[in-house]
């Protein structure tokens, strides 16, 4: 789509505290959908896994019971859920992206995804599968293996899922797809999961300073998306702080530990224009890069030696022809 510096978007972000009832998920999320469009909110943003609810536990303890709720509850991308989502977002005018377990099928079998979907008026925008997969994440989901990017009608987004925010190659990978507007749902707890340690506990440092970085190392629009409070079924405490960040690294606006909505009006050509040009003392941080230098950041022998790992498989299949 072409550049318009004078088109203003509403950019709606929820903090929302997600139970293991999909319905009843389902319906809060229509509810702040209609919500968002009365306060005039072009996309509006929910957390990881706001539909099923996220896992139980990430301390590599998962359950055959967890295995059983998450394998019941997932939904293809076209299932009756995010049916009612886009027949919504019809209603109103409006884009939305959120998260969901997602059953897909890959040679014949049924595997689940921890996924971001963006669908609008128009239906299913696009999809992304979690790459990065902390805990036991590694035990439940099969991991996603690309970053794409979607030209909509409030800019082109890239999304990436909680964890992928640690790591800086996900933003800028999209960055340099031209991603305007990085968009994370996520499902980030505290790590004591004590209320009262809500100000000190290191994850919420972390939280807050992955959202900022990002956003300012590639000079992009950041909307992160967090459940929050805590779990009814594991007690676990959700930090909440859903915001939008401008690509200058700053907070435009955030609803700290509550559950609701943080609304802003913002200008994303102007204020790109604006931040890669004089912000910075003129400084283009995706143009200034010297890619030709970074001679290990696609290097996959650094922790596991992938050579070896073929050197030894030719091996022992040449030994077994013996």
């Amino acid at each position: 789509m072409a550049r318009d510096y004078n088109k203003e978007i509403t950019i709606a972000t929820v903090a929302m505290n997600v139970v293991y009832d999909k319905q009843k998920n389902l319906n809060k999320m229509l509810h702040y959908i209609d919500e968002a469009a009365n306060k005039g909110a072009n996309l509006i943003v929910f957390p990881e896994a706001c539909l099923q609810g996220y896992l139980y536990s990430l301390n590599h303890s998962i359950t055959a019971e967890e295995f059983e709720y998450h394998f019941k509850n997932a939904e293809p991308i076209d299932g009756p859920s995010t049916m009612r989502i886009i027949d919504k977002a019809k209603q109103r005018n409006i884009t939305v992206i959120f998260g969901m377990i997602e059953d897909a099928e890959v040679g014949g079998n049924t595997v689940l995804y921890n996924c971001s979907v963006a669908v609008g008026p128009e239906g299913v925008i696009g999809v992304y599968r979690k790459v990065h997969q902390p805990g036991d994440e590694l035990h439940i989901f099969n991991d996603g293996i690309d970053w794409p990017v979607f030209d909509t009608e409030v800019g082109k987004i890239g999304m990436l899922i909680c964890y992928d925010k640690i790591f800086p190659e996900s933003g800028r990978e999209l960055a340099l797809r031209g991603a305007e507007l990085l968009i994370m749902p996520t499902a980030w707890p505290l790590m004591s999961n004590k209320e009262e340690d809500l100000e000190t506990d290191h994850s919420g440092y972390l939280y807050n300073l992955f959202d900022f970085t990002r956003a300012a190392e590639n000079q992009t629009f950041f909307i992160s998306s967090n459940q929050v409070g805590v779990c009814e079924l594991t007690g676990r405490v959700f930090y909440g702080h859903s915001r939008i960040v401008s690509p200058f690294g700053k907070t435009i606006a955030e609803i700290g530990y509550e559950e609701g909505m943080a609304v802003a009006t913002i200008n994303v050509q102007q204020t790109l224009l604006r931040t890669r040009t004089y912000d910075l003392f003129t400084h283009n941080l995706i143009k200034d890069r010297k890619p030709h230098t970074y001679k290990h950041l696609s290097d996959s022998d650094m922790y596991y030696n992938q050579k070896g790992i073929q050197r030894a498989s030719e091996k022992l299949k040449n030994t077994s022809h013996s």
